[in-house]
C-alpha cells in the first residue's frame, strides 16, 4: 500500500522536473535564435558569408545582411548551395536556420530606417533608395581566368609582435573583371635591396637588389576572404623583420598557375616588409636585436 501511494507522487515530481527542463531548453533555444543572431554560411564553391538574416529570406533563398555604417549589404544565397552553417559561432541544422528565418519574419514589424541598400546577387524589384548590383553567387565559378589582381602587406599571425611574413590577397578574374574560381597553385618571389660595403659593390653604391624569398603554395592551402583568396608567405632565411640590412620596402611578384588555362602574373611595388620604426631600425643597424625580452623569445639580446 505504501509503494502504491508513493508512486503517483513520484510520477508527478518527474513530470514537474521534465517541464522545467523543457522550459529551460526552450529559453536557451530562443536566445540562440534571436533575430540579431550572427549566421555564417559556407557554400559549395568554398566561399563563406557572415551576417544577420534579412526578412527577405524565404525557404528558397537566404538573404544575409551586413552593415557598413550607413550602408547595408544584402547577399542572396540559395539553400541548395549551403554546405555548412553556424549560428552565433555554433554548428546549426537547416531546421534551426528555418526557425530563425520564421522568427526574423515575425519580428519584422518595425518601419525600415532610411539607409542606402546595395543588393549583391540576382536582381529584385528595387526600392526607391536601393541600388541593385547583379553578382550571382554561383555564376563566376565556370568562367575561365583572364587575369589576377593582388595586394600584400606585412603580417604577424602568432602571439608575438614581430612580423612573420607577408599576407597576399589575390583575386582570379574573368574577362569582365569579375571574381572567378580557379584551381592550381600560386608562386611568389620577393625582391629587396640589401646593404653591403661600398667597396664590394661600388656600382650599386653599397646596395644590391636581391631575391630574399620564394614560395609555391597550392590554392587548397589558401583561405577565402570575400571573393578573394589569401596566401601567407612566411619570411625565409633572410628576414626583413629582423635584418636591418634589408630595405623596408620590396617588390613582390606572384604567378597564378591554372592548369589548362595558363599562368597569370601580377607585380606589387613598394610592398612594406615591416612596420616603420626609426628607433628599431637604428638599433638594428648598430648590431642589436629589433625586439627585446618577452616581445619575441626567438631573438634574445
Amino acid at each position: 500500500m505504501t509503494s502504491l501511494s508513493i508512486a503517483p507522487i513520484a510520477v508527478a515530481f518527474l513530470f514537474v522536473i521534465g517541464s522545467f527542463l523543457t522550459l529551460a531548453t526552450g529559453h536557451v533555444f530562443a536566445q540562440d535564435l534571436a533575430p540579431s543572431a550572427i549566421v555564417e554560411l559556407t557554400t559549395a564553391s568554398g566561399r563563406t558569408f557572415r551576417g544577420t538574416i534579412s526578412p527577405k529570406s524565404d525557404f528558397n533563398t537566404v538573404h544575409l545582411t551586413t552593415s557598413r555604417g550607413s550602408i547595408e549589404l544584402s547577399r542572396p544565397i540559395s539553400w541548395t548551395a549551403i554546405r555548412h552553417l553556424t549560428i552565433n559561432e555554433l554548428p546549426a541544422s537547416f531546421e534551426k536556420l528555418a526557425t530563425l528565418i520564421t522568427k526574423v519574419k515575425s519580428a519584422d514589424d518595425q518601419p525600415e530606417s532610411t539607409v542606402d541598400v546595395i543588393t549583391l546577387g540576382p536582381p529584385t524589384t528595387p526600392r526607391e533608395n536601393e541600388v541593385a548590383v547583379q553578382q550571382k553567387e554561383a555564376g563566376p565559378t565556370t568562367a575561365p581566368v583572364s587575369s589576377v589582381s593582388s595586394w600584400a602587406t606585412f603580417k604577424s599571425w602568432d602571439s608575438d609582435p614581430s612580423v612573420d611574413g607577408l599576407e597576399v590577397t589575390f583575386t582570379p578574374e574573368d574577362l569582365q573583371g569579375l571574381p572567378t574560381a580557379a584551381r592550381g597553385h600560386v608562386e611568389a618571389e620577393l625582391y629587396a635591396f640589401q646593404k653591403a660595403s661600398f667597396s664590394s659593390i661600388p656600382h650599386g653604391q653599397g646596395a644590391r637588389f636581391v631575391k630574399i624569398g620564394s614560395w609555391r603554395i597550392p590554392l587548397e592551402q589558401t583561405f577565402p576572404r570575400y571573393d578573394s583568396r589569401v596566401a601567407r608567405l612566411p619570411y625565409q632565411s633572410i628576414s626583413p623583420a629582423t635584418d636591418g640590412s634589408i630595405s623596408p620596402l620590396g617588390t613582390l611578384v606572384i604567378k597564378l598557375v591554372v592548369p589548362g588555362q595558363g599562368t597569370f602574373s601580377a607585380s606589387m611595388e613598394d610592398v612594406r616588409l615591416r612596420p616603420y620604426s626609426s628607433i628599431r631600425d637604428s638599433n638594428v643597424l648598430r648590431g642589436n636585436p629589433r625586439f627585446y625580452g618577452d616581445e619575441n623569445p626567438r631573438y634574445v639580446p
